[in-house]
């Protein structure tokens, strides 16, 4: 018995819709290669933190250099009697100054501001100096230890490199401790001057100097060598016996230096 449904199959056998792809689900594509060899991913592009270290370090070897021939030129150490002279409890009664005074209140007024100017070159080349340290004191604390490893050199060569870097920080620290010795035979020169130019308030005459601008000329004094004019604590910088001492030796203790980047933020207000 023939099937009633044959022909209503046979009226559409010529109509049927064209087969479909099948649907590719998300996790069934094939992901894109990735060619380790991409210069993307190669160790040009990775931070060494070591090797920036490294780089500062040349920066700052250059300027210190120039900085070290410009404390040799201005010659604080010229003034370094007359800095003592300014401690001395006969300075309060004797106000002769010594070798230094110049004479006139014209000749001590030029005097004094050759060592303002002095005080001046130093501590701006400082404390640009000091901020340079700053950073590779910050990085060498933070990102360099003895487990320190690299992936671009050997670590016999990261050792000599680790060595290098504690010698450079040193150094450092000591031209800097120079510059803030400097500047502190400036200062005492600078108050010895103060001192010789009291016998000149009401002399009369050329050499007549009010009391109230003898007063306003320590005033400024006193806030350029406290650093409050250039925003630099300078006097952070001083050695003491035991810091000579450990730097003589080529000294740098990890345990301590954290306190020792505290102490040198505060001084550059950073």
């Amino acid at each position: 018995m023939p099937n009633p449904y044959d022909e209503l199959f046979d009226q559409h056998a010529g109509h049927h819709d064209p087969p479909q792809p099948p649907v590719t689900r998300a996790f069934d594509q094939e992901l894109p290669s990735i060619n380790l060899d991409d210069p993307r991913f190669g160790p040009a592009n990775i931070v060494d933190p070591l090797e920036t270290a490294l780089e500062k370090i040349a920066v700052f070897k250059e300027k210190g250099a120039q900085f070290s021939a410009f404390l040799s030129q201005t010659r604080a150490v010229d003034h370094r009697d007359e800095a003592t002279s300014a401690n001395l409890l006969l300075a309060f009664f004797f106000t002769t100054g010594g070798n230094h005074a110049k004479g006139s209140l014209p000749g001590e007024k030029t005097h004094y501001a050759l060592l303002q100017q002095k005080f001046r070159d130093i501590i701006s080349q400082m404390k640009v100096l000091a901020l340079e340290h700053w950073e590779i004191v910050k990085l060498f604390n933070n990102d360099i230890d003895k487990h320190y490893y690299s992936m671009t050199k050997d670590q016999r060569q990261v050792k000599s490199d680790i060595e290098h870097t504690v010698d450079s920080i040193n150094l450092q620290r000591r031209m800097l401790s120079d510059a803030a010795r400097d500047l502190e035979i400036l200062t005492g020169a600078m108050k010895a001057t103060e001192q010789r130019l009291k016998k000149y308030v009401d002399a009369g005459g050329i050499n007549n100097l009010s009391n109230s601008e003898r007063l306003v000329l320590t005033q400024n004094r006193e806030r350029m060598t406290d650093g409050a004019e250039h925003q630099f604590n300078y006097t952070f910088f001083h050695m003491n016996a035991v810091d000579k001492l450990a730097i003589q030796f080529g000294i740098y203790l990890k345990e301590t230096t954290a306190q020792y980047f505290q102490k040198l933020s505060s001084a550059l207000n950073t």
